[in-house]
């Protein structure tokens, strides 16, 4: 913990009276997680005498409240959570009292300090946010007594903790408002122990909730624009190319929130013409039942795939994706550069894997070219032999905007091949490109890679990789040289090797490792799930 010292407000007067003669000044505060230590330097008139000083704390500057006060001998107190709530402003004044000889001085007042507490609380995990319900964890710790809850508007409830719940390090907490932004306050008796705040999720109006062996395939078909259809937790199918979400766009989600309790097998996703988007939410996607080529893949219309369309939005979010042997998304059906446009696709907090035949595609994770995209953003997601490389987007053209492809706090490894570019194939695009907080790790999986793992020399591109770790990424498997980055700006970054190979599935970073510190704010880098 870092040691916060302030100093006191300069005030203009000489000394002029008693009163002020007798005035100490200049006050310290060294203030830390559950106690502040003030000095001040004593009076003009001190020598040969002996003080004694008094001490009053107040959140109020005028000092109209005083909600603690002390004394002292010596030029110096220590205050402790004991006597100041923590993380709360407050303002110190001290003055010498009244002895036989001198009367009381004036008061010397501090800037404001607060103590910043003790932080016992762990990183929320998104998955783990609901639209009712937390789950909250925290540093096992022995006499953890209550949770209690804030909502921005409305009372606070309290949620007492067993010796269980303490030693267990995690509460689930129900009953909540859906929507609502909350504050978290740990407490062991009256003391604060941890502070967070989190926001629950927005309330869900299913259109129709279907449960296992109930036909998925004719639900996607028979939706309105805006549906939102509810999957209760099993086993569903969509395996047969005649599923098409077709000039609409709906949202298919599973009611528990928790991909691993709601799989669907599929064929493909496919979004047809004009209007077209998804968003995937809570569920397993899993294609090797159905021998899938891609999992989302684009078309103009069934009886022309390169007809010209304008597509919504693709958001996949805390799902799991697995099992296709081409792509994960193939947007380049269009018959000419353009043809094809849409605003964004987004992948949050999922995980992907075994895309695009161990490396030996032909197509790339995001292939998007001819495409017109406007954002193309992946975070908090863990991409494990998922393609021959990740974002191509190499079909020249002048577009409406500048792209922008996002990656941040991902984890990708075991990738790459077919003498594709691994990270970026931008041609001579102007593309806004940036990995931060990410961590790439052994390209090629299979065949070789372009020595340099980007392509992107477009005027006006921006590409930078920052706060990320890379490592035994070659474009070769053997005899090959080390990837460059072309004239991406590289900061903040380390090659640290956590030992995995190109077959590695678990990416947990030890606890002692220097990458659980090493994001842009001091967090953990890659998929968060793998420092929780």
């Amino acid at each position: 913990m870092v040691a916060v010292v302030s100093s006191c407000k300069k005030e203009d007067d000489a000394p002029t009276d008693p009163a002020r003669i007798f005035k100490p000044s200049d006050i310290k505060i060294t203030s830390g997680e559950t106690s502040a230590k003030l000095t001040w330097t004593t009076p003009l008139m001190s020598t040969g005498k002996t003080f004694k000083y008094s001490i009053d704390f107040s959140t109020d500057s005028l000092f109209a409240t005083v909600n603690y006060s002390t004394t002292a001998d010596t030029a110096g107190v220590t205050v402790t959570e004991d006597n100041l709530a923590v993380r709360t402003k407050y303002y110190a004044r001290v003055k010498a009292n009244a002895t036989e000889s001198q009367p009381e001085s004036k008061y010397v007042r501090s800037s404001a300090f607060q103590l910043t507490g003790i932080q016992l609380f762990l990183l929320i995990r998104d998955n783990e946010i609901k639209e009712n319900s937390i789950t909250l964890r925290y540093t096992p710790t022995v006499g953890l007594t209550s949770i209690v809850l804030t909502p921005a508007t409305g009372a606070a409830t309290t949620t007492t903790l067993s010796a269980g719940d303490a030693s267990a390090g995690l509460k689930a907490i129900t009953g909540l408002t859906a929507g609502t932004k909350y504050t978290a306050e740990l407490f062991a008796g009256t003391k604060s122990k941890g502070i967070t705040t989190f926001t629950t999720l927005a309330p869900t109006t299913y259109t129709v909730k279907l449960n296992p062996g109930d036909d998925l395939a004719a639900a996607i078909t028979s939706a309105a624009n805006g549906a939102i259809i509810g999957l209760n937790p099993g086993i569903y199918n969509i395996t047969a190319l005649s599923t098409f979400i077709t000039q609409k766009t709906i949202t298919i989600k599973s009611t528990s929130g928790n991909p691993t309790d709601t799989k669907v097998n599929f064929k493909e996703i496919d979004l047809e013409g004009t209007g077209a988007g998804v968003t995937l939410s809570g569920l397993e996607f899993d294609g090797t039942s159905a021998a899938a080529l891609y999992f989302i893949n684009f078309i103009g219309t069934q009886a022309s795939n390169g007809a010209a369309a304008t597509f919504t939005n693709v958001v996949v979010d805390n799902c799991i994706a697995h099992g296709a042997t081409t792509a994960f998304l193939r947007g380049d059906r269009g018959t000419a550069a353009r043809d094809f446009k849409i605003t964004g696709i987004t992948v949050n907090n999922s995980i992907v894997y075994d895309m695009g035949a161990n490396g030996s595609s032909a197509y790339y994770t995001f292939h998007v070219n001819k495409m017109q995209f406007n954002t193309l953003t992946v975070s908090k997601s863990t991409f494990y032999n998922a393609g021959p490389g990740l974002v191509t987007a190499s079909t020249t053209y002048t577009g409406d905007v500048i792209p922008t492809v996002s990656i941040t706090n991902s984890t990708f490894n075991g990738f790459g091949g077919n003498a594709k570019y691994a990270l970026l194939d931008a041609n001579t695009n102007p593309i806004n490109f940036t990995i931060q907080n990410s961590i790439l790790a052994n390209t090629p999986k299979s065949g070789t890679v372009n020595a340099a793992a980007i392509r992107g020399t477009g005027t006006g591109s921006a590409l930078r990789i920052s706060n990320s770790n890379y490592f035994n990424l070659f474009s070769a498997l053997t005899g090959g040289t080390a990837l460059t980055f072309g004239t991406a700006t590289l900061a903040s970054n380390q090659s640290i090797n956590m030992g995995w190979t190109a077959t590695t599935t678990d990416f947990t970073l030890p606890a002692s490792s220097p990458l659980r510190s090493a994001g842009s704010t001091g967090g953990p880098i890659g998929d968060p799930r793998w420092a929780y």
